[in-house]
C-alpha cells in the first residue's frame, strides 16, 4: 500500500447551530473554547498543543470539530482524524499529515496497548512540532492514566494544556437541546427537551438528529414544537 498525500477533510457548515464554537454547550467565553481560539493568534511563532479529555458526552469531539472549521475559516489546511474510523488501517494514515498546519486527532486512547501506533503518533508528534502548526488530542482519560506502553509517548501527550471536560448531565443536554433549536430558528421549550430526553436515547448526538427531523417536521407542517407535535412527529 502506497502512501498518499493528505486530502483536507470538507467540513461544510450547512445550519447556524452545527457544531462550531458558537454552538458549543459551554459557550464562546469558556475556557477551553477561549483558550483553542486564541492558539491560533500565536500560531505563526510557536507550536500550539491541547489534549481534551472527558467520558462520554462531555462534548471534546465537538470542540475538534469546531477547531477544524476555525482553521479552514482563517485559511490553514487541516483534517480531523478519528482513531476509531482509521486504526484498523495502521499508522501509514499518518504518512504526508506533517505537512497540515492543523490535526485534531480523536480519541487517542484506542492507541494504548499497540506498538505501531504509539511508535507512530510518538515519531508524528516529534515532527509535526514546530513553529506554525496546531495539534488537538481527545482521550477519555489524562495521558498517564491511558496504559500507555511507550513512556516516551506518555511524555509528550503531557506536553502543552491539558482541560478535563465533564460529561453532560441531563439538565445540560436539555439547555443544550434548546440552545441549538433557537440558533435555528426553532422554538423548543425546556418542557418539550426534557420529554425528550425521558423518552429517546440520551446520546447527545443522537437527540441531535432527533432535532433535525423535528425540525423538517415542524417546517412542512407549519407547527410548533409541542409535545403533542412531537409524539405525532416521531411516532412515540
Amino acid at each position: 500500500m502506497m502512501a498518499t498525500e493528505p486530502v483536507q477533510m470538507a467540513l461544510p457548515v450547512t445550519l447556524p447551530d452545527d457544531e462550531t464554537f458558537a454552538s458549543y454547550f459551554g459557550g464562546e467565553n469558556s475556557l477551553e473554547v477561549s483558550h483553542l481560539k486564541s492558539a491560533f493568534d500565536t500560531l505563526a511563532a510557536t507550536f500550539q498543543y491541547t489534549y481534551l479529555c472527558g467520558l462520554g458526552d462531555s462534548g471534546k469531539s465537538h470542540l475538534l470539530y469546531a477547531t477544524c472549521i476555525h482553521a479552514q475559516e482563517r485559511g490553514l489546511s487541516t483534517m480531523l482524524l478519528s482513531m476509531r474510523e482509521v486504526i484498523d488501517f495502521g499508522p501509514i494514515v499518518l504518512d504526508g499529515l506533517d505537512s497540515l498546519d492543523v490535526l485534531c486527532i480523536d480519541d487517542v486512547h484506542l492507541v494504548a496497548g499497540n506498538d505501531a501506533w504509539e511508535k507512530a503518533l510518538f515519531n508524528f508528534f516529534n515532527r509535526f512540532n514546530e513553529p506554525g502548526k496546531c495539534l488537538v488530542v481527545t482521550a477519555d482519560l489524562l495521558p498517564d492514566m491511558l496504559n500507555i506502553s511507550l513512556p516516551d509517548l506518555e511524555s509528550r501527550l503531557k506536553w502543552g494544556t491539558t482541560f478535563q471536560i465533564r460529561s453532560m448531565s441531563d439538565d445540560d443536554k436539555a439547555e443544550a437541546l434548546v440552545k441549538r433549536a433557537n440558533m435555528r430558528g426553532l422554538e423548543l421549550s425546556d418542557e418539550c427537551a426534557r420529554f425528550l430526553l425521558t423518552r429517546l436515547s440520551r446520546d447527545m448526538r443522537a437527540l441531535l438528529e432527533v432535532l433535525d427531523k423535528l425540525d423538517h417536521a415542524s417546517m412542512a407542517a407549519q407547527r410548533k414544537l409541542t409535545i403533542p407535535f412531537i409524539k405525532s412527529a416521531l411516532k412515540l
